[in-house]
């Protein structure tokens, strides 16, 4: 049996990670998504290096490559790296949802901040910047209604 392979009709409990993008976000052309590091070594596994990944977008047919960074000891976190698509996000939640692809996540976004930073409870709240307050962050059971019920 495979290393991350999973025993014939075992059930896995999935994850889904929501976390809070920012307007002022790093990297060239604001591709990256910076994860506080907790959220992110609890969610990803250990970030002494750079995991690939693939991700599912809805509406796209294709997967999408990219990657969670080694840890950024200056700002406690680890990013999600290589994906022209999050810069053309703007300030929202980004969720990340585990799939039964070992290494693929769903990944989709809700611009109603507000709605969602209520709607799920336990958020995380990573340090201050010079830019702002620190951006929410929580790992919750999947799957993760798309789009977030209304209160």
């Amino acid at each position: 049996m495979k290393p991350d392979s999973k025993p014939q009709g075992a059930q896995t409990k999935r994850r889904c990670l929501l976390v809070e993008r920012h307007e002022w976000e790093t990297g060239f052309a604001k591709e990256q998504l910076q994860i506080p590091l907790r959220i992110a070594d609890r969610f990803f596994g250990s970030g002494r290096a750079t995991k690939l990944i693939r991700v599912r977008i809805p509406g796209h047919r294709s997967d999408f490559k990219c990657s969670i960074s080694k840890v950024y000891a200056a700002s406690g976190t680890r990013r999600l790296n290589g994906l022209a698509l999050v810069g053309l996000l703007g300030s929202c939640f980004v969720f990340i949802q585990e799939t039964d692809e070992v290494g693929t996540y769903d990944l989709w976004c809700e611009y109603d901040k507000a709605l969602v930073a209520a709607y799920h409870r336990g958020w995380s709240q990573a340090k201050d910047s010079q830019y702002g307050r620190g951006r929410l962050a929580l790992i919750v059971n999947a799957p993760v209604s798309n789009p977030t019920p209304h209160l």
